[in-house]
């Protein structure tokens, strides 16, 4: 059959396919037809995260052949600013369907909702219509569906501390203040909240807590958004030398899975010890009365040692007195017979200077 045969053959198809048949007849013999359905019509379709900035969703639909005649069926596809693509195209026997999966993606976590197009057209029938003219390519059947597409709604928290580590001292008393970042790279904003989870072991200790935000409320906006918080401690005179790891939770209230923790190192430093605080010691209260009591001995034993010892020295102070006054009459006697050995002596060197005199 020549080309021009063949297209008026279709033609020809076509004209009758118009005309009024019986039901019965419009059964043996519909005319060339195609019709496409996408599940998600009407319920989104939502695009998840694959890496690399990529977010990805596959959709299904049904294309049906409902004419007695083979069909190739072409296929177009316009993503609404997502890149949609599937088969380009499909032969379809008579009163048959198939299923195609028709890809779209984003590189924008933009969750904006959005109208995939898929177009699916007749081009030939049973072999006719490779060399239609081209009057007779308006008479080609086709039909359309859409997919409602968007990119999940995410958050993506992430938190760090500028300092993870704080020293409270029992001496200063100062209180001391740890800065905590959050940020959102989500598409949506996030509600968080954030607790010590373990705030019951400062408790314990007569720690003080609080936390601030430098924010109006817990918001977090999405693409970027970040929120700062002050956690400020202050210390008990009475602390220990102790090390402290204080847990830090971030709850997100859009997804809980997505809830973070980090960890605060608190050193507590107890005040310093005084050789005679005997409070510091854990001294039973019988060992304070035994010592008291031997205390008391041992003062009594001084007391009785320094009473000795005075009467002693009082018992010698006596005696000494009677020796000194037989000492003085001694001294006496002795100054006489010094005396006397003096005139002596004297009168001995003058007989001596007669003796040598010469007349």
């Amino acid at each position: 059959m020549t080309g021009v045969n063949r297209g008026l053959a279709l033609a020809l198809v076509l004209v009758l396919s118009s005309l009024s048949f019986s039901p019965a007849q419009a059964q043996d013999s519909p005319a060339p037809g195609v019709d496409i359905t996408c599940e998600n019509e009407e319920n989104t379709l939502y695009l998840d995260y694959i890496g690399m900035g990529d977010y990805y969703a596959v959709a299904t639909c049904t294309v049906e052949n409902p004419s007695t005649f083979s069909e190739n069926v072409e296929f177009s596809y316009d993503g609404d600013g997502f890149v949609a693509s599937g088969p380009e195209s499909a032969t379809i026997a008579a009163g048959d369907s198939i299923e195609i999966q028709v890809m779209i993606r984003s590189d924008s976590s933009d969750a904006t909702l959005r109208n995939v197009t898929i177009d699916a057209e007749v081009t030939s029938v049973q072999g006719v219509g490779e060399t239609l003219p081209d009057f007779l390519s308006a008479f080609f059947p086709s039909d359309s569906s859409n997919i409602m597409a968007q990119v999940a709604e995410f958050v993506s928290l992430s938190a760090s501390l500028q300092e993870d580590k704080l020293t409270l001292s029992s001496e200063l008393m100062q209180p001391m203040s740890a800065t905590l970042f959050v940020s959102n790279a989500g598409n949506v904003d996030d509600e968080v909240t954030v607790t010590i989870q373990n705030g019951a072991l400062l408790e314990e200790r007569n720690i003080g807590w609080n936390i601030t935000n430098s924010g109006q409320d817990g918001t977090v906006q999405a693409d970027g958004g970040s929120a700062t918080y002050t956690l400020r401690f202050n210390p008990n005179p009475e602390m220990m030398d102790e090390s402290i790891s204080v847990t830090i939770r971030i709850k997100s209230s859009f997804d809980n899975s997505q809830s973070k923790e980090v960890t605060l190192t608190l050193n507590t430093t107890a005040p310093e010890e005084s050789i005679l605080d005997l409070t510091q010691m854990n001294i039973p209260s019988w060992a304070y009365a035994a010592g008291g009591t031997l205390g008391l001995l041992v003062l009594l034993a001084i007391v009785m040692s320094i009473r000795k010892r005075i009467k002693g020295a009082s018992d010698a102070v006596d005696f000494d007195d009677d020796e000194d006054d037989d000492d003085d009459f001694d001294f006496d006697d002795d100054d006489l017979d010094d005396e006397l050995d003096d005139e002596l002596d004297d009168l001995d060197d003058e007989l001596d200077d007669l003796d040598d005199f010469e007349f």
